[in-house]
């Protein structure tokens, strides 16, 4: 049919472009404030005892803040962001007290990072010896057992032990009937 006209849409027609991606990677505000942090920390670990050392935490703890406030722009920041998180939270393990609330800010984040971009957070496995002897603390990965997989777990148990009692029911009264 030659007299149908269908309207060009393809001018009006234009990818989705979200402003995320618009922003170039070197331009993403994370990466300042993940080098300001990690400057901060790496004075703090040289600084001298004394007042020094309380100006030089009390910078880190405030690039920590910052750093955890400031919005990633970027894929590339959010990844940049995770690994910086995942290497703090580490190494500052033992000190985790002395960080307050920003150290489960901290946490929070990475692990809100990881979920969001699909990154498995590295789970650190005890090193076995020839002898067989761990070497660190032994971590069990099975899921700790929950009151609804307890519940899953006790239905489908339900349900295989009546369908063995429907099957072995049906052959014992086919077999009666054959006898009959």
């Amino acid at each position: 049919m030659s007299h149908v006209h269908f309207p060009d849409f393809s001018h009006s027609l234009r990818p989705v472009v979200l402003e995320a991606e618009r922003v170039p990677f070197h331009a993403d505000p994370i990466l300042a404030a993940i080098e300001r942090h990690s400057e901060a920390w790496s004075v703090f670990q040289v600084a001298p005892n004394g007042e020094a050392a309380m100006r030089a935490e009390d910078d880190a703890d405030a690039a920590l803040t910052a750093l955890l406030g400031t919005p990633c722009a970027t894929r590339a920041g959010m990844l940049c962001l995770i690994h910086h998180l995942r290497w703090f939270l580490s190494e500052e393990a033992p000190n985790a007290t002395a960080h307050g609330d920003g150290w489960a800010i901290a946490q929070a984040r990475e692990s809100d990072l990881s979920l969001c971009l699909g990154v498995e957070p590295v789970r650190r496995l005890p090193m076995a010896l020839p002898s067989g002897r761990l070497i660190g603390p032994t971590i069990d990965l099975r899921p700790a057992p929950t009151p609804a997989r307890l519940a899953r777990t006790l239905a489908v148990g339900g349900e295989l032990l009546a369908a063995l009692v429907i099957i072995g029911g049906g052959a014992v009264l086919t077999g009666l009937a054959s006898l009959i």
